[in-house]
Formats: structure tokens, sequence, C-alpha cells
């Protein structure tokens, strides 16, 4: 499948989401055309419900049907390719592993990297005023000022942020790490083994975050700049065989390409 260069499909996003991630990678891996459109939280919630959508972002939409989510995007572009080319299988044991990792990566470790990064990250003003105004309009970036306490609150009422929420996360990313890691131990290119499946983009886009690797298509602070227990989970993780792992992913041409 072929990008059109006149594609009409607009991916309305909050682009530090792991959803956002996953939905670039997967319209990158599936060859949709489209334009991102980065709003801020609450107003992209808003824009979704103008444009199809139920107010959970991201929203596909445009020249096609409205597509809430990287599950949802994931299974229209899938039916479009033969079987052996789908990034998740029709059936089987695969289609089964496939599912698991899409369970343990996106809706696992997605949540996780959520809930540890933006516990550290939101007090930091200084850091994160400048990552959520980098894609957006002249306007939003004015009202992000006033808007950011809002933000905070939204955040840490979603996300249950906690001290403690944020070491069980921490915990669990880690535990996460440790079992990936023994299973590409044997040199697999891929999760699944030779095969790219769902479950490759869901572990990349959920820990890319917490690895920055190349290619990543949010703005995030500097690791130098990071505060301190953010800072040593990154290091930590890039050591790991599955942090390797995701960056050599993103460097062989698996980073999406901004449409």
């Amino acid at each position: 499948m072929t990008a059109a260069p006149d594609a009409q499909r607009t991916l309305l996003t909050f682009a530090p989401m792991v959803d956002s991630e996953t939905s670039r990678l997967l319209l990158h891996h599936y060859g949709v055309g489209y334009r991102e459109s980065d709003h801020l939280v609450p107003w992209v919630m808003l824009l979704t419900l103008f444009n199809g959508g139920s107010g959970k972002v991201p929203l596909l939409h445009g020249a096609g049907p409205a597509l809430t989510g990287p599950g949802a995007i994931a299974e229209h572009y899938d039916a479009m390719l033969p079987p052996e080319r789908r990034l998740v299988p029709p059936d089987g044991p695969l289609a089964a592993q496939v599912k698991a990792d899409w369970d343990l990566y996106n809706g696992g470790i997605g949540a996780d990297t959520a809930a540890f990064a933006y516990f550290y990250l939101l007090p930091h003003g200084e850091l994160m005023k400048p990552v959520f105004a980098a894609p957006v309009g002249a306007g939003e970036r004015f009202l992000l000022p006033l808007l950011y306490p809002l933000m905070k609150i939204l955040f840490r009422l979603i996300l249950h942020l906690s001290p403690e929420h944020a070491e069980q996360a921490a915990a669990r990313i880690r535990a996460t790490f440790d079992i990936t890691d023994k299973r590409i131990a044997d040199g697999r290119p891929y999760l699944c083994g030779d095969r790219l499946t769902l479950g490759d983009i869901a572990l990349a886009a959920a820990s890319a975050p917490l690895l920055l690797p190349e290619g990543y298509g949010a703005t995030m602070p500097a690791l130098e700049a990071m505060p301190a227990p953010v800072a040593n989970l990154i290091r930590e993780l890039r050591a790991h065989p599955t942090g390797r792992f995701v960056q050599r992913l993103y460097a062989e041409g698996f980073a999406r390409a901004r449409g």
C-alpha cells in the first residue's frame, strides 16, 4: 500500500500521547497519506467530537471512515493487506500471541509510561510547556500558560498520578523489559520471529518516551534536562536488550514519516 499524494486524511492528536505515536507508526507502515493536526488537551477532545469521533484521541478522519485510536486504524487498514503481510494475523497461535502483545505493550506499559513520565515531568512547567507548545498553533501556544494548570489537574485525575502509582508503573515497565529481553535473546528481528506485527509497533510506541529513539514522533525534553528519576530510568532501559531492540526498529526505517 502506498500513500496517495493528495490524501485528505487528518490525524487529530495530542502529540505526546503513546497512542498518537502508535497511530503515526501504523499509518507509516500502511503507507497512508495524512497530515497531523496537534492540539492541547482538552481542546483536542472537543475537536474529535466535531469530526465524527467520540472525544477520545487520536482520531483519523476525512476522506474515509472516522477511526478512533490505533486499534481501529490497524483493524481498518490491515484488512486491505494479504494475510501474510498483516500486522495482525487472521487466526491461529500467532494471532493469539499478537493480541497478547498488544495488551501487554499498548494496554500495559503504554499506560505505565504515561503515569511515570507525567508524574515527574508535569511539575516542571519550564520543561513541559515548550513540549506541549511545539506542535500546536499560535493561538494555543498563547493560551498554554493559562491552560497548563488545568492540564495538570486533568492528567492527575485521568492517570491517577501519585508517588505510589509512579513507582508501581516503573516496576511494571522494568518487569516487562525483563520479559521481553528473554524473548528476543535468540536474536530474532521481531517479537514474533521474522514477521513484523502489531506487537512490535505497540512496544516501540509505548517505550519511545522512555528511550527517546531517533525518529520518535513527539518532542521531549533533552535527556540532560530531565528530572533525575526519569533520566535514570531512560539510561537504565536503554541498556536493556529490549531498549536496543526498539532503537534498531526505529533506526532501520521503522520510524514514521510525518504526514
